[in-house]
């Protein structure tokens, strides 16, 4: 599943790992745990909302997911495994799931974790999430058996529940029933989860701070990933927000931040030439995307899409948008190369072919007449306007007539919500784990995509079962196929992450596709 980079990485995160479960062992470069002090964390983006089941945006997770937990979740390995959860059982007809839950486990505001909250943060994951929406399409009901226990029953096979349920994308995470009641369909204000930190405040634009959850129960397995054993060593952990990279480089070089995200990969060798520094290349990462408003405006005619992809130059654009080759790479598919169960090259023929004259062809065809196209990009992800320089000038070369708007992150989350505001938006798309959950998949998601032929295809995968290898790859290659046909998305390539830390501060740290801080301490 490993690249060679990457499985060294694995390896260096088990031994660390193993090493931290050990009571009495020193950890490399960091001695023994040490509890209290504050993990100061420079972002390059504010999130929205830090309601994970509201928002699929990185900035939104990487925050959350200390706070919220689910049912499941990702190891270190991109597999599922429980972690509120004890475990579950299946009928052997594959419709009915039994989900136990892990004894003593208590939210943040004390009170027990039940099968009632279980149910209703289930039933409004599947109303807000991609994912979710098209996991309940096989769902009958969600029924509470006791207070520890709850019955999944499905109206048809249903392969990728479980795995669904540890997507971390929007995730189904779990929080009381009065807070789902509170907030409806609307990203909660109230933020009470599981998870080993608790939510303490926000100052939009200065800080976020969560503090350590002093009552949290952890799973025992060293299991790495978002599951496993989890212990809460820092009395806070403080986000705060910087849009300047170099201001977060610096930052982090001097110690003001322990971790510094979203650096621009050109500053690498500088990093490297530090020795307080230490950086991670993330290879399972993220990839970049142009996204189609598929509701309203010209892109609404697939043959238009088409158009941009023709238009494109992927490896202009990724040069442009990352730098370095070390941290990028082309390729068609929807999922990484590591992902050897769900990865496929179908679509190899038209990704990465850029054609003009076919793209002016497809143009005329539609009947495109020079209509105004809003292309939306922000300059809080350095390479994602990086990508609009390129993009923007691309389009116009087969005589798209483009308006580029740049915004900060939360300003374009909250315009792409809307269907009359712009025709592109530029975006990143983090690791899904199976094709049902990825989120530009669902009718609700900003782009709105809607396909017949992609609904009977993602059927005919959720009902088959895992243990037959070849008929999956079929269907994903067919998945895929009509991926490059309808053009949701025009994927542009996969970008590695750039993740420095202050090794004289933090220690015990681990890269994954997004940052946590469980296991991980400062000296103070």
């Amino acid at each position: 599943m490993r690249s060679p980079l990457l499985a060294r990485l694995l390896a260096c995160l088990v031994a660390l790992s193993m090493m931290r479960a050990a009571p009495g062992l020193a950890a490399p470069g960091g001695g023994e745990p040490v509890r209290g002090g504050v993990i100061h964390v420079a972002t390059n983006a504010e999130p929205g909302t830090i309601d994970w089941q509201s928002s699929t945006a990185t900035a939104t997770r990487l925050v959350a997911w200390h706070i919220f937990e689910g049912l499941f979740a990702l190891d270190r390995n991109y597999e599922v495994k429980p972690l509120l959860a004890q475990g579950y059982a299946v009928s052997p007809d594959g419709l009915r799931y039994t989900i136990r839950l892990r004894q003593g486990l208590k939210f943040h505001n004390g009170q027990p974790v039940t099968a009632d909250d279980v149910v209703a943060s289930l039933e409004r994951w599947g109303k807000l999430s991609s994912g979710g929406q098209e996991t309940f399409k096989a769902i009958k009901q969600v029924k509470k058996v006791d207070d520890g226990t709850i019955e999944i029953d499905l109206g048809r096979a249903f392969a990728p529940l479980i795995t669904n349920l540890g997507d971390p994308k929007q995730a189904a995470v779990i929080m009381p029933k009065s807070v789902i009641e509170a907030s409806g369909l609307k990203p909660a204000t109230e933020l009470v989860g599981t998870g080993p930190y608790i939510f303490k405040r926000w100052t939009p634009g200065q800080e976020i701070v969560l503090a350590r959850n002093p009552g949290y129960v952890s799973r025992t397995e060293d299991w790495g990933g978002i599951t496993g054993r989890k212990v809460a060593y820092a009395d806070e952990i403080d986000f705060f927000p910087v849009t300047d990279p170099q201001v977060r480089f610096s930052g982090v070089s001097t110690g003001q931040y322990d971790l510094a995200l979203e650096l621009p990969q050109d500053l690498y060798p500088k990093v490297k030439a530090d020795p307080h520094l230490t950086a991670d290349i993330v290879r399972v990462f993220s990839w970049t995307g142009v996204v189609f408003n598929k509701a309203h405006g010209v892109f609404t005619d697939q043959r238009l899409r088409q158009a941009v992809l023709f238009a494109m130059k992927p490896a202009d654009l990724m040069a442009a948008a990352i730098g370095p080759k070390t941290f990028w790479q082309l390729d068609p598919g929807l999922f990484f190369p590591e992902q050897k169960g769900v990865y496929s090259r179908a679509g190899a023929e038209i990704y990465n072919h850029q054609n003009l004259d076919r793209a002016r062809a497809l143009m005329k065809e539609a009947g495109y007449h020079g209509q105004k196209i809003i292309v939306m990009s922000t300059k809080d992800y350095t390479w994602n306007n990086n990508t609009a320089q390129v993009l923007v000038p691309e389009l116009q070369a087969v005589g798209f007539s483009v308006e580029p708007q740049v915004y900060d992150w939360p300003t374009l989350l909250s315009r792409r919500a809307k269907q009359d505001l712009w025709d592109i938006f530029l975006t990143g798309f983090s690791p899904s784990i199976d094709p049902t959950a990825i989120i530009f998949f669902g009718s609700t998601w900003p782009g709105w995509y809607k396909s017949e032929t992609l609904e009977q295809e993602l059927a005919k995968w959720s009902s088959t079962p895992v243990s037959d290898a070849a008929a999956r790859k079929k269907l994903m290659d067919q998945i895929q196929t009509t991926f490059y046909t309808e053009v949701p998305v025009a994927k542009i390539g996969n970008y590695f992450g750039l993740e420095v830390y202050n090794n004289t501060r933090l220690h015990g740290y681990t890269s994954y596709f997004d940052v946590r801080f469980w296991n991980t301490w400062v000296t103070h």
